[in-house]
């Protein structure tokens, strides 16, 4: 059967079952309080060296092998698991010390707490941003270096003193520093580099040249866990851009308090011309209304329903003798046409029936087929022929003189009104053409008339029938608008 190779770690580099067991290649060997590489000591047995972990007795092996890389075994199975992790730690610190020298990170900060460079919002949320820290990747000599000092709470790798100052050395192997610990460090202002080894390849502690760069000049593996200075310079920029940003606030307060007291002195300036504007049309109401007051003081008077009833009577009595005469006279569909009439028709000053039946003899009786007249020209000669109510057609006048504005004001097309006059007095006052045109539509419905498309109101007499009129019908002298 197949077996499945285990995984690498850095606790079980091979992947095999006999790393578990003590069989992992062990890099360093320790001897006489220091770490050895392989080929730094005699073969075999001969070399003198114990596990770094569990300190059992080594054995240097491969170190003329072309298929191998050289390393240290176990002479007996002690079940070792910390031997490779331990040796690696230990000879990262003994590199430090011995070369006196280590690249120093880049001060990055911190994308979520101290992005570089610092940056914030305004309150229109425009972005600013902050002077960049500089604080780029330097090699620093090293000296006065202790291996595992005692602070009391903590106790870091490597201890070191640079042109700087104090130097904090963290080895990451399996454990990164602690957020308890960092805590700390940066509490009391003091300087660490954690250097980031638990990502070696498998055979790099082998290759001495290797891990010795991995260790003093890799600037991948290494960052801050506290940098006073490049916080303290972050914070200074920090401070400057909020008080650049504070001072863009009051600016942006400043120009909105203006935008407010700019908005609310035109809306007191509207309200203002408002105010003046109708003070204004009421006083120009009040002059035009002046020229129409006597004749506005008798419309309601003049169009209530109980005046026009009375005087509709009146018409009606004194024209009954001629109107029946006239009936007699039209053809039926005539006769028919001028005993209705519009409910305006009274405006005229005569009986409704007569002045249409008279209108009807100027314009179509007394005239030959085709000769032609206007609606304008009825209406005129309606008014000139009777007594009309002079004080509702003046104010009808002037009614039609202002329809232009009437419309402006949005009143619809074909409603006469007058701005000056009130609603109830606009509806009240009579239009003067409307009984006319209602009379002529009546006509055309006789077919004694046609209106022609154009000019506007024209109007052409037809001939009578071939086989002419019907005889006249009896009238009864009980007629009426709208008896029929």
């Amino acid at each position: 059967m197949d077996t499945i190779p285990e995984p690498f770690s850095l606790r079980n580099p091979s992947g095999n079952r006999l790393a578990r067991r003590g069989g992992f290649r062990v890099p360093f060997g320790l001897k006489d309080g220091r770490v050895w590489a392989p080929n730094e000591v005699p073969k075999g047995k001969a070399c003198g060296c114990i596990c770094p972990g569990c300190h059992a007795p080594l054995a240097a092996k491969a170190q003329e092998s072309r298929r191998k890389r050289p390393h240290f075994a176990h002479l007996t199975d002690t079940g070792c698991q910390t031997g490779r992790e331990t040796g690696i730690h230990e000879r990262a610190k003994q590199l430090i010390a011995d070369h006196q020298r280590l690249l120093i990170p880049a001060w990055t900060g911190d994308l979520i707490d101290m992005p570089n460079p610092p940056h914030a919002r305004d309150e229109d949320g425009r972005l600013h941003w902050g002077r960049q820290v500089d604080h780029p990747t330097r090699n620093m000599e090293l000296r006065d270096i202790e291996i595992e000092r005692s602070f009391g709470t903590y106790q870091p790798d490597v201890v070191a003193w640079d042109a700087v100052g104090e130097l904090l050395i963290e080895i990451r192997v399996t454990h990164a520093v602690g957020d308890i610990k960092a805590a700390r460090v940066q509490a009391q202002g003091r300087r660490m580099v954690e250097i980031d080894l638990s990502q070696l390849h498998r055979d790099t502690p082998h290759d001495l040249a290797a891990f010795e760069h991995a260790v003093l000049d890799d600037a991948a593996n290494r960052s801050w866990i506290s940098c006073p200075e490049a916080v303290a310079e972050w914070q200074a920029s920090k401070l400057e851009l909020d008080e650049q940003v504070t001072a863009r606030n009051r600016e942006i307060a400043q120009l909105r308090d203006q935008m407010v007291k700019a908005a609310q002195a035109r809306q007191e300036r509207d309200v203002q011309e408002t105010k003046d504007k109708e003070s204004r049309k009421a006083y120009v109401r009040r002059q035009k209304r002046e020229k129409h007051a006597e004749d506005l003081e008798h419309l309601i008077e003049l169009t209530s329903p109980e005046r026009i009833d009375r005087v509709l009577r009146e018409y009606r009595i004194s024209a009954e003798d001629r109107v029946g005469e006239l009936l007699n006279t039209v053809p039926a569909a005539v006769r028919s046409a001028c005993l209705r009439a519009h409910e305006d028709a009274w405006i005229f000053g005569v009986d409704p029936v007569l002045w249409q039946l008279l209108a009807h003899d100027h314009f179509v009786a007394k005239r030959s087929a085709g000769d032609r007249f206007n609606q304008r020209d009825v209406a005129a000669w309606v008014r000139r022929s009777f007594q009309h109510e002079k004080a509702l057609y003046r104010l009808f006048v002037t009614q039609y003189a202002n329809r232009a504005e009437a419309q402006r004001a949005g009143f619809p097309k074909r409603r006469l009104a007058y701005w000056v006059f009130t609603d109830e007095e606009n509806a009240r006052i009579p239009n003067f053409y409307t009984p006319v045109n209602d009379f002529v539509d009546r006509l055309e419905s006789a077919r004694v008339i046609r209106q022609l498309p154009a000019p506007r109101g024209e109007c052409e007499v037809l001939p009578p029938p071939a086989t002419g009129w019907l005889p006249g019908a009896h009238v009864d002298p009980g007629y009426g608008p709208g008896d029929h």
